[in-house]
């Protein structure tokens, strides 16, 4: 399951609709932010269990802050830059750390 869901998506880039998107944020951008908060984090945000049953509000922040901006400006897709959107990141694996140790 992806941390976003298609209208999600759709919302933060200010479509109407998923429809309306190009196709390639759902094959390419989403799988993209999904397995870069992943990659960074060690935890698989959008994965539910029976005892993580909701996503996250903080991965699903910082999911849509990754795809505006990769969205609007390609060149920084890969990438996760200024301390706000970094500080997110670190949260999330402080988080997931902490899940680990329980």
């Amino acid at each position: 399951m992806a941390i976003l869901t298609n209208q999600e998506a759709a919302d933060s880039l200010n479509y109407d609709s998923a429809d309306q998107m190009p196709s390639k944020v759902l094959s390419i951008f989403l799988p993209a932010v999904n397995e870069y908060l992943k990659s960074s984090t060690g935890k698989d945000w959008g994965a539910l269990t029976t005892t993580y049953t909701a996503i996250d509000p903080v991965a699903k922040m910082t999911a849509v802050i990754l795809l505006v901006r990769w969205f609007e400006n390609p060149g920084e897709m890969g990438t996760a830059s200024g301390i706000g959107v970094i500080g997110m990141i670190a949260q999330l694996g402080a988080k997931y750390q902490q899940e680990s140790q329980l």
